[in-house]
């Protein structure tokens, strides 16, 4: 027959376990939220919960949803399977929180316009549709620090250039020793575009490459790219653009 101390243990035991596995979301939130995250009628455990709406990061989505993946703890980190809308798309990704902040997205296949990523990154004048796929992507500090994967954007607008769709782009990344290093391709359209984007992780970026008219561009499109000097025997330009996230 147990002791009453070890039923009492027991109890306690069983307590303890309940009120974990059954945390609310809304209160694991209150506490332990990062700044950057904004989330709204928020229900369901810090296990397995979901939000109406909210902002990650600057961008707006909603039926957010995630579920907690115990594998993850075995690499010493919280994992969740996550899946939510931006105001056009979706987005799937795996999540784990680390030591020091850092937060690990992987398997991440997402769709959404650049639109809807106009207050996390504020480019004016720029239009066009994203797909994502990333084996990883590492963040510290709201920075990328690592990143394996791809970003594909079609019927892509500059205003500067012209009203019409210049056509479908293409970046690879990879992780280098000093940040992210990205291959950039023209996949169709009127431009020829090759160059290389690097992001260091002082939050510095540059992208750095040559451009040329197709045949088939547009008058004002060609007018345009002379402002970037003298072109070389095949016709190509080179630009640069810098800042800082």
């Amino acid at each position: 027959m147990a002791s009453p101390k070890r039923l009492i243990l027991a109890g306690i035991a069983t307590l303890v376990i309940g009120l974990i596995i059954s945390f609310p979301a809304r209160v694991a939130y209150q506490w332990f939220a990062p700044g950057e995250l904004k989330l709204s009628a928020i229900s369901g455990s810090v296990w397995r919960g979901a939000a109406a709406q909210g902002f990650a990061g600057g961008v707006y989505l909603t039926n957010i949803k995630w579920g907690f993946r115990p594998l993850g703890l075995l690499t010493g980190k919280l994992q969740f399977a996550t899946s939510s809308n931006p105001a056009s798309g979706f987005l799937d990704a795996d999540i784990a929180l680390g030591a020091g902040g850092s937060v690990t997205m992987s398997d991440v296949a997402a769709a959404v316009s650049l639109a809807a990523l106009a207050d996390a990154f504020p480019l004016s004048g720029i239009e066009g549709d994203v797909t994502l796929q990333f084996e990883e992507l590492v963040i510290q500090g709201g920075v990328p620090i690592k990143a394996t994967g791809t970003i594909n954007i079609a019927n892509f607008v500059s205003r500067y250039l012209s009203a019409t769709p210049l056509g479908d782009y293409r970046a690879e990344f990879q992780t280098a020793d000093d940040g992210i290093l990205a291959s950039v391709e023209a996949v169709s359209g009127v431009l020829e575009v090759a160059g290389t984007i690097r992001l260091t992780p002082d939050r510095n970026y540059e992208f750095v490459g040559q451009v040329a008219a197709k045949p088939n561009a547009p008058l004002s499109i060609t007018q345009q790219l002379q402002y970037l000097g003298t072109p070389n025997s095949r016709g190509q330009r080179e630009f640069r653009l810098e800042g800082q996230l």
